[in-house]
């Protein structure tokens, strides 16, 4: 089955029930019956956005904080081991939860999409090369889960990024993207090279049971 799109003004986080129709913002969405060939269409997507957006990066959250200073110390020694320069960890202050910025693979191709669909607790950022790992971190940490609306326009705060957020459920498989509208004009191009078939909302239920 071929992947299709969905694109829609505002913001619509794909398994959320709130929506806004903020002209600001632009959602788009590729949709497959199956995650592995949402996931390449992803990644034929991307390629092309990191024209603009060279850099991806993931925001992790723990959502809750250690249970012990022992517990704390390994987790933060086995990241240390893993991690690459330019990744961090750090714990909030405020709230004692920690949250990660982990840069990944330049080439979409590359990267492990079986770690990827962790939507709520994770978010995946295209960002412009100078934008800096610690500034995204410092806006995101005290994020305990990208749960509504202005979670959503606090990551896009910096006008540097593009979010993409991955769904593998049962009957289907989608990679959504969030960003500001203003870089439509740019989306669309990239949608009409690639041949993508659209859809509305209204017609999800029947491409994802055919």
């Amino acid at each position: 089955m071929n992947t299709v799109l969905i694109k829609e003004i505002g913001i619509h986080p794909w398994e959320q029930l709130y929506h806004s129709k903020d002209e600001n913002f632009i959602t788009i969405t590729l949709l497959n019956q199956d995650y592995e060939n949402a996931w390449e269409t992803w990644c034929k997507f991307s390629l092309s956005l990191t024209q603009r957006w060279p850099k991806i990066v993931q925001w992790q959250t723990k959502l809750t904080p250690y249970f012990s200073k022992s517990q704390e110390h390994l987790a933060l020694k086995k990241f240390a081991a893993n991690s690459t320069s330019g990744d961090i960890l750090k714990k909030d202050e405020s709230t004692g939860i920690y949250s990660r910025i982990t840069l990944l693979n330049p080439d979409p191709f590359k990267i492990d999409r079986t770690q990827m669909a962790c939507s709520g607790t994770s978010i995946t950022l295209m960002q412009k090369q100078n934008s800096a790992n610690l500034n995204t971190w410092k806006r995101l940490s005290k994020l305990g889960y990208i749960s509504t609306i202005e979670d959503i326009k606090l990551v896009l705060a910096d006008n540097l990024s593009i979010s993409f957020s991955f769904y593998n459920t049962e009957t289907h498989g989608a990679a959504q993207l969030i960003c500001h509208s203003e870089h439509l004009p740019f989306l669309n191009k990239i949608m009409k090279e690639m041949y993508l078939e659209e859809i509305q909302q209204e017609g999800v239920y029947e491409y994802i049971h055919r």
